[in-house]
């Protein structure tokens, strides 16, 4: 039986091909948009609190928790299945 850490096992494999700009467009992609749709529901639920418009800042609440639970989910499918070791 083999005895080992993950770390032992990995300096004997073969080193890791190097990253494609698929894959890099595909990360960019994967932590830009929940970035972004974050920004843009601060951005506009401000907008909204200064015109009292109180259904649009409960809209960009929604729009905000969906945001980060979207970059969450984005960080443990890259974290999971990205092939980069941590």
């Amino acid at each position: 039986m083999e005895q080992g850490t993950r770390r032992d096992r990995a300096a004997a494999s073969p080193p890791a091909r190097p990253e494609g700009f698929g894959m890099f467009v595909l990360r960019l992609w994967m932590w830009a948009v929940p970035v972004l749709m974050f920004a843009a529901a601060v951005v506009f639920g401000a907008i909204a609190v200064s015109d009292s418009d109180w259904g649009l800042v409960a809209v960009m609440a929604v729009m905000g928790l969906t945001a980060i639970a979207l970059f969450v989910f984005h960080w443990w499918v890259l974290y999971r299945f990205g092939g980069r070791e941590r």
